[in-house]
Formats: C-alpha cells, sequence, structure tokens
C-alpha cells in the first residue's frame, strides 16, 4: 500500500527533499524513505516471485497464456520461507498509513479529511485501472484470448468495494486499498480521540474488531449472517490489517508527545496481540503464521528507523522512488506481467533482459501518472484544509518540513 501520501507536502520534484530541514523536519524522512523501500519490496515480490510462482493465476489475470520456462535462480532468493518481500512491503505501508494519517487528520474537519483522502485515492487509482484493464486488453487481442474481466467485477473495482460485492480483485494489488479506505473512515470517526491521542480508543477498536472474528465461531450468530455470509467475510478480511494499522498510530502518539516510551511498547505488544488473535480466528486464517512473520519483520524495521528518525536525512534516489510510490504499486503488476510475456514469449528475450527493460519501463509508466494526475490530486486536497497552517501541534512537531511524508 501501501499502501502505502498526504496534504500540504512538497515531492522530492518540487525542491522538498534538497531544501535544507528544520531539525524537527528530520523526524519524519525514515517514513518518506521507507515508502520507497516499501513500493520496491513489493515489485520484487510480484515480478518475481508471483511471476513465477503462479503461472496459471498470472495468465488469467492478463489474459495471456501461462509463462513457460524453468524457473531462474533469483526465484529462490525471493520465495524463502522466511521472508515474502510482498507481504513485508504492504506491512510497512500499512504502518506509515498508521503514523502520518493522523497528522492529515489535524488539519481537516472530519468532511474534509474524507474528501481530501477520496482525492488523493481515486484519480489515480482509476487512470492506473484504466492502464491496467487498457493493458491487459491488448494482451487478449494479442493473444487471442477472452478478456479477462467481467464489467461488474470492474464496476466494483473501481468503486473499491469488491469485498463487500464478493468480486475477485482484477490487478491483484487493491485489496490493501479497501483496508486504507476504511482505515480513513475509522480515523474520521475516531476523530477527537486521535487528535487527543487517546490509547483506549484504538484498544477499544481492536477488542471489536476481535469480537466479530470470534463471533464466526458462534453457532447462532453465523446462522443470523448466513445470508450475508460472502460479504461479511469480506470486510472481517479487513479487521487484522486495520488493528496492525493502528499500531502506527500509536507511533504517531510518541512522535507528538502524547505516549511514553514504555507506553508504546506496551501499547505495541497489545495492538499486537489483538492483531495475531483477528487473524487466527477471523474467516481466513491460512496466512498465518508464513506470513505474520513478515508484519514482525516489518514492525522492527519500522521501529527500529523510528528511534533513530532525528539522524536520518533525505537521499534523493529513495525521495524519487517514494514520490511515484503510490501509481508504482498500482500498475506494476498487471503491465508488468503482461510486458515481460511480451519480450519473452513474443520477442525471444530471456527472463533478466526483459525484467531489465521492464522495471524501468513499468517506473516510466508510474512516474507518469505521478506527474499527470497525482500531483493535481495532492494539490487539490491541500486546498480543503480547513486553515492556511497546520494545527499547532503539527507545526511544532515538524516545523516547515511538515511535508516530507505524504499519508
Amino acid at each position: 500500500m501501501t499502501t502505502p501520501s498526504q496534504q500540504n507536502q512538497p515531492r522530492p520534484s518540487e525542491g522538498g527533499a534538497s531544501a535544507a530541514p528544520s531539525r524537527d523536519g528530520h523526524r519524519l524522512v525514515f517514513a518518506n524513505q521507507l515508502r520507497g523501500l516499501a513500493a520496491l519490496a513489493v515489485m520484487v515480490a510480484h515480478l518475481i516471485g508471483v511471476f513465477w510462482g503462479s503461472r496459471e493465476v498470472v495468465g488469467i489475470t492478463t489474459s495471456s497464456p501461462p509463462q513457460p520456462g524453468e524457473l531462474p535462480g533469483i526465484f529462490t532468493l525471493v520465495s524463502q520461507p522466511w521472508f515474502n518481500f510482498g507481504p513485508f512491503g504492504v506491512a510497512v505501508f500499512f504502518l506509515i498509513s498508521g503514523l502520518v494519517i493522523p497528522i492529515s487528520l489535524g488539519a481537516h474537519s472530519r468532511a474534509t479529511f474524507i474528501l481530501a483522502r477520496l482525492l488523493r485515492i481515486y484519480p489515480t487509482y482509476l487512470a492506473a485501472l484504466a492502464v491496467n484493464l487498457g493493458g491487459v486488453w491488448l494482451a487478449s487481442r494479442y493473444w487471442d484470448l477472452p478478456f479477462a474481466h467481467a464489467g461488474s467485477t470492474i464496476l466494483a473495482n473501481a468503486l473499491l468495494l469488491q469485498d463487500i460485492l464478493v468480486k475477485p480483485t482484477v490487478d491483484l494489488v487493491n485489496w490493501s486499498l479497501v483496508v486504507e479506505l476504511k482505515f480513513y473512515l475509522l480515523m474520521a470517526l475516531l476523530a477527537p480521540a486521535i487528535r487527543r491521542g487517546s490509547v483506549s480508543a484504538l484498544f477499544a477498536i481492536g477488542f471489536g474488531a476481535l469480537a466479530a472474528n470470534l463471533a464466526l465461531g458462534a453457532p447462532l450468530f453465523a446462522a443470523a449472517v448466513a445470508p450475508w455470509q460472502a460479504p461479511f467475510n469480506g470486510v472481517l478480511f479487513s479487521t487484522p490489517y486495520l488493528v496492525f494499522m493502528l499500531i502506527g498510530v500509536l507511533f504517531n502518539y510518541r512522535l507528538r508527545g502524547l505516549l511514553s516510551a514504555p507506553g508504546l511498547l506496551a501499547g505495541i505488544v497489545g495492538l499486537g496481540a489483538l492483531f495475531v488473535a483477528c487473524w487466527r480466528g477471523g474467516p481466513f486464517p491460512e496466512g498465518y503464521p508464513h506470513v505474520l512473520v513478515n508484519y514482525a519483520y516489518a514492525l522492527a524495521l519500522f521501529g527500529g528507523l523510528f528511534l533513530i528518525r532525528g539522524h536520518l536525512r533525505p537521499f534523493r534516489p529513495l525521495d524519487a522512488l517514494a514520490a511515484i510510490s503510490f501509481p508504482l504499486y498500482l500498475i506494476h503488476s498487471l503491465i508488468g506481467y503482461s510486458l515481460l510475456k511480451l519480450l519473452m514469449i513474443a520477442g525471444g528475450l530471456g527472463y533478466y533482459p526483459a525484467l531489465a527493460i521492464t522495471v524501468p519501463a513499468v517506473m516510466a509508466v508510474a512516474a507518469l501518472l505521478h506527474f499527470g494526475v497525482e500531483r493535481w490530486s495532492i494539490e487539490a486536497g491541500k486546498r480543503l484544509a480547513r486553515r492556511p497552517a497546520a494545527p499547532g501541534w503539527l507545526t511544532r512537531l515538524t516545523g516547515r518540513r511538515a511535508e516530507l511524508v505524504r499519508p
């Protein structure tokens, strides 16, 4: 995701990363740099791991034949049972959102916050969806195969309501945006509590999520929701991730001076336990524990960099990657898969030369989406802020560099 950006924030291309930042501004550099690394991790997982490890799924999703050939040596490096780049990268995105979305919330009313977040997500997402589906349509014509996605499925995905409408994902990555949207709604509902740094509100959500998942095991409850079991399960799918994102909110509290270091540690342990319990007790426990360990890695990295946040400085390559991380996350899979197959099957290239062409090509498309759509949507969100300057706590927190991280 992340996921996984925020109003009032210059990108590296706008000179923000190269300007001499204030001392407080450095406190968010680590999150921006992690955004770029997370996008890179997810791309590695998909263009190497999923491309070779799930050939049938990739073929069906991209309206192309399954990729032939033997596994390349690099596949072994990214498919270790003890580390998976995909869940690791998504977990980093979720933690970043938990950290920085309350900052955006502090600059808005509830209504303008929701509108700004919708502007932040949908224009870029819909543009990327059009690019993805256009690529799949071209692939279907080239390979003389049926177009992979029905109109109702495309509509559900365009609205990011595929979990409730029980439709499959069309791009294999937008499930995390569904989680993000629920998180934005949750933050808006809890706005007063989030602004004052309420830990009890976070745990109330965590225990509520756990109760909803455990209720599936109660025969009476299961019978009551049986007619709506599929959409109910789709909604419950998001609950463990929402609890995990609340850990990022704890880091926000600590950053704002509203939570002590021992309180942060205790909160991480408590919400972490609820996250695990929600996953194990929910409708989709198959990801436990081999996916779960990657969330632990992400939390360890995030926490470690948080501790040394004041010593980190902008780094232009990572800042540039972070700037396009959202459109890159959205289009790398379908466009990347389709281009790889075209170069390898039709063009006769080996995997590594094809990958060397595909990665910069995908980044170029992401950059076009960033400059053509995403920057406009960020600027539109800026104008919705309820006052010219951020609230007092945000100004004190980040000084004139409040814009280093875009939730």
